[in-house]
């Protein structure tokens, strides 16, 4: 049950992700190549951060490289699936780079917040609220 306020959101961001696979190729922005790639890596970037608040309300004793490794596997796969779905829809075409992209925003995404997890927690001990 620690799960579910943090399980929820990221639910709903996969569904997101999925519903938007679905539709046309979103358009181009003109004058700039590979802005999908960008796109990629932020997009997936938040979804790994969902995946590391969800893993940590689950496991909260488990090893802070353990988070990040099961954070970014996990939207790696997801990415994966993506990918494979969007070749069976019309309009749509699956891309290796575009997982790449996934990957790396993934990787990215639960790294920084990792470390930004870890950098406020350090703040609020040293400086705690006033009461």
């Amino acid at each position: 049950m620690r799960m579910l306020p943090d399980l929820v959101p990221l639910i709903l961001y996969c569904v997101f992700v999925y519903i938007q696979s679905c539709l046309p190729a979103p358009f181009e922005v003109p004058g700039v190549s590979h802005f999908d790639k960008l796109l990629h890596l932020g997009g997936y970037g938040v979804m790994a951060v969902l995946f590391y608040r969800t893993y940590l309300a689950g496991w909260p004793q488990a090893m802070k490289r353990t988070l990040v490794w099961a954070s970014a596997i996990s939207t790696a796969i997801y990415g994966l699936s993506d990918e494979i779905h969007q070749y069976f829809v019309p309009a749509r075409s699956a891309d290796a780079l575009d997982w790449m992209a996934d990957i790396l925003g993934g990787v990215l995404g639960a790294v920084i917040y990792q470390q930004l997890f870890d950098a406020t927690r350090n703040i609020r001990r040293t400086h705690p609220p006033a009461r």
